[in-house]
C-alpha cells in the first residue's frame, strides 16, 4: 500500500518540495529561518494531534516518539521566536478515520527523510545555526531510516484494515494543503 502511495503522490510531494526548497534556499537570517519554522509549526500543531487522537500504539507501537510538533517548538524556543498558536495562524484538522490518518502520517513521516539533506543545507547557507536549532529537520538523527523502516512496516502489517483509496487522498490533501500553506505570507 505505502509504495502505491508513494508513486501515486510523486507530483504532489514534488511541488511541495519545489515550493519549501525555495523558501530554504532563500533564507538569509536565522530570524527567517525561525518564521519558517513558525509556519510548519502552525500547519502541523493541531494536525499532528488529531493524527495522535485517532492512530493509537495498536497499529503503530511507537506513535508516542512520532511527535514532530515538540521538536518545531523546540526548535522555535531555541531560536527565541514566540510558539504562541493562534486561530489565525493555525492548520485546520480535518481528518475523520484512521486510513485518512495513515496518509497524513504517512506525508509527516516521509518528510523526516527529506529533513536530513534540508538540515545539511541549512547548517551551510546559516552557518550560525546549531544543532538545537534544527531538531525539525534532523528528526529521528541517525535513526531516520531506521524509523521509517519501523513506520512502513507496522503499517504494512495493518494494510486490510487499512482503506487505500481514503489513506492516498489524505496523503494528496495534506501535500497539496501544505503546499498552500507555505505559499501564504504568515
Amino acid at each position: 500500500m505505502l509504495d502505491h502511495l508513494k508513486i501515486a503522490t510523486k507530483v504532489n510531494h514534488s511541488s511541495v518540495e519545489k515550493v519549501l526548497v525555495h523558501k530554504l534556499k532563500n533564507l538569509s537570517s536565522q530570524e527567517e529561518y525561525a518564521n519558517l519554522l513558525f509556519q510548519l509549526y502552525g500547519f502541523y500543531f493541531e494536525l499532528e494531534k488529531k493524527v495522535h487522537s485517532i492512530i493509537d500504539q495498536t497499529l503503530l507501537p511507537d506513535i508516542s516518539k512520532r511527535v514532530h510538533v515538540a521538536n518545531l517548538h523546540t526548535d522555535l524556543v531555541n531560536l527565541n521566536h514566540s510558539v504562541a498558536i493562534t486561530t489565525a495562524n493555525r492548520y485546520p484538522d480535518t481528518i475523520a478515520s484512521v486510513s485518512e490518518a495513515v496518509g497524513v502520517l504517512y506525508v509527516i513521516e516521509g518528510s523526516t527523510l527529506g529533513g536530513q539533506f534540508i538540515a545539511t543545507m541549512l547548517k551551510k547557507q546559516l552557518p550560525t545555526l546549531t544543532d538545537s536549532q534544527i531538531n525539525y529537520f534532523l528528526s529521528y538523527g541517525e535513526n531516520t531510516m531506521e524509523m521509517w523502516k519501523q513506520f512502513k512496516l507496522s503499517i504494512e502489517e495493518k494494510a486490510i484494515d487499512i482503506d487505500e483509496n481514503s489513506a492516498l487522498n489524505a496523503a494528496q490533501n495534506t501535500f497539496k494543503a501544505l503546499e498552500d500553506w507555505l505559499q501564504l505570507s504568515l
